[in-house]
Parts: C-alpha cells; sequence; structure tokens
C-alpha cells in the first residue's frame, strides 16, 4: 500500500506539487494520470525517497522508502529506462543491482526470460531498442519480486505484442496481492489495464475513484434512441429535466432519462424501438474533459470546439536537477 498525505515539494517560489492525499490499495493496478506538467514524476520521485517532500509524507507499506535495508525487494520502480549504462550488458546491468541486495544470479536469469530479453542479455544495453530498453527497465523493478511496482509510462517503445504483455504482467502481479502504481499517457491501454485512477493536475488532486465512474461521470446520461416513432416518443419523454436532440434518420438522443426509463415510456406509448443504447465516453474523452484546465500548454483550439484556452501553469513532472533515474541500491 501506498499511502500519501498532505504530500507537498516546492522548488523556490514554484510549487509542483500541492497536498496530495491518495491511497495505491494492494490487488489492483492503479493508473495515475495527470498532463504534461501534472506533477506525476515529481510524485513519484518522492515515493521513492528521490525527491525529499517540503512538506507532508508519502509511505510504503507504513515506512518511508529510506527505511528500507533492502529497498527493490519492496519496491520495484521504473521511472527512466535509460538510466543504464551503456557499456554493459543487460545481464550485467541486472546482475549488479542483484549483488547490491544479496540477490541470487538465477533470479537475473528469472527476470530476463520474464520480459522476453534472452536473445540480446548478453548484448551492450547501449544498443537496445527503446522496446528493449523499457523490458530492461521492467526486469530491474522486478528483479528483487517486490510486493510494490511504480512504473512510469512502461509502454513506450513497445510493439502491440509488449503492450499486451506489459498488461497481462500487471494485472497478474496485482490478483498476486500486490501494489501496482502505473502511469501512462494511453488511454486506451489505461481503459483496459487500470481498475482505479488517481488523477493530478497542475500538482492537485482532481480525481480518486474507480474508472467505470470516472469515465460514468463523464458520459453525461445520453441514451442513443433509433425508432420509426421518432417524434411521437420525443414528445412523450421531454420535460423541464430531460433533452431530446434529432440526429435525423428516426434516431434522438436523449439526455436525462436512463435507458429503462425511456423503454418503459416507449412500451406504455406502444412506440416500436430498434435502438436504446447508453452512451458511454471513452476513458481519453473523460480524461480531456476533467483536466483541460489543468494542461499546461494548449494547442489551437478544435473545429468545433469553443472551449477558452485554460491557463498555463509553470508546473513541470521534472525537478529542476532531476536527470535520468536508476531504482536500484538504497536512494
Amino acid at each position: 500500500m501506498i499511502e500519501a498525505r498532505g504530500l507537498t515539494k516546492r522548488y523556490g517560489d514554484k510549487t509542483a506539487v500541492s497536498e496530495l492525499n491518495f491511497t495505491v490499495q494492494p490487488g489492483i493496478v492503479t493508473g495515475f494520470l495527470g498532463p504534461n506538467g501534472s506533477g506525476k514524476s515529481t510524485t513519484m520521485r518522492m515515493i521513492v525517497g528521490l525527491d525529499r517532500p517540503s512538506a507532508g509524507s508519502v509511505r510504503v507499506g507504513g515506512k518511508d522508502y529510506r527505511d528500507f535495508a533492502a529497498p527493490l525487494c519492496e519496491v520495484g520502480a521504473l521511472l527512466e529506462a535509460r538510466s543504464v549504462h551503456t557499456g554493459r550488458s543487460g545481464y550485467n546491468h541486472l546482475l549488479a543491482l542483484a549483488q547490491t541486495h544479496g540477490i541470487p544470479a538465477r533470479r537475473v536469469a528469472e527476470v530476463i526470460e520474464l520480459v522476453g530479453l534472452q536473445d540480446v542479455a548478453r548484448k551492450r544495453a547501449g544498443g537496445f531498442s527503446l522496446g528493449m530498453g523499457q523490458r530492461l527497465g521492467i526486469a530491474s523493478a522486478l528483479l528483487g519480486d517486490p510486493g510494490t511496482l511504480i512504473l512510469d509510462e512502461p509502454v513506450n517503445g513497445l510493439d502491440p505484442e509488449g503492450i499486451r504483455w506489459i498488461r497481462t504482467l500487471l494485472k497478474g502481479l496485482a490478483a498476486e496481492g500486490r501494489t501496482v502504481l502505473v502511469s501512462s499517457h494511453l488511454m486506451s491501454e489505461m481503459a483496459l489495464t487500470a481498475e482505479h485512477l488517481i488523477v493530478i493536475g497542475r500538482g492537485r488532486l482532481i480525481a480518486d475513484t474507480s474508472v467505470a465512474d470516472f469515465v460514468g461521470r463523464a458520459s453525461g446520461n445520453v441514451v442513443r434512441v433509433r425508432t420509426p416513432q421518432a417524434d411521437q416518443l420525443r414528445d412523450r419523454l421531454l420535460s423541464a429535466d430531460v433533452t431530446v436532440r434529432a440526429d435525423g434518420g428516426g434516431v434522438i438522443e436523449v439526455t436525462g432519462l436512463s435507458s429503462e426509463r425511456i423503454g418503459e415510456a416507449a412500451a406504455a406509448a406502444g412506440i416500436v424501438l430498434h435502438e436504446l443504447t447508453p452512451q458511454q465516453a471513452s476513458l481519453e474523452e473523460a480524461f480531456m474533459d476533467l483536466t483541460y484546465d489543468a494542461v499546461e500548454f494548449h494547442g489551437g483550439t478544435p473545429p468545433g470546439d469553443h472551449r477558452p484556452p485554460g491557463d498555463q501553469s509553470p508546473n513541470s513532472d521534472q525537478s529542476p536537477n532531476s536527470g535520468p533515474t536508476s531504482i536500484g541500491a538504497k536512494a
């Protein structure tokens, strides 16, 4: 379990993370979402002791990360996949990490096989592709068989097979009772992987909820109805709390009534329905809607979208001195 209470990080007069309160529960995959500059990377760095909070606290299993005698065996983290000595082979990189914690060499072989790097494990890591580097970083996180995993953008550089593999892996690890916190900008993939979401923007908590509830709140209780008696049904449904929009071709969109209530009203009036479909927003749509004002930089306004541009923020995910990050020996 990861617990943040009043977690705050300031760099001079800039606040990167402000009074975050959240709990990452074991047994499920928790997605950690936010626009660029929202404070996700800073938060993850504080969890593993690479940045010290200005106020508040964050603990893993009830302890500060610095209090773990063998951190790799408690928390596995992937914050920067490229933080590898480019002259070492993938195998020797993992072996060096293992030796700092008394982890046997056979475990190195196990994680290499688990991430699918058997054919290139003896090659220099400097020649690895982005996807191979990601797999090596994931192997490093899994090396100590930890109960908690923190992965920042683990699908970057992976091909479709690799993305499916990491999705299955994360779900399997969570099913074993581990705590799994993963960030990603791929909303379609997060929708398939995570059960719970923690969403931040400009360093502040925006949402801490299940994926289903997060998407449901953005869906707006809209139902698509197709019927040859659209006008008759519209007249029957319209009220002060219900709006009906005609899409043509016998299709109407009803806002303010559940599909059950619409079906019952149609049945009572003897109206034939050919379609009755609740409209659900995608996770991407829900995320964009909720975080629009927390986006650091906006592109041009898309055609048909007349929302005012949000304020720009100087916040950055990276601390001023944050370089390549390696979680190996005790930080």
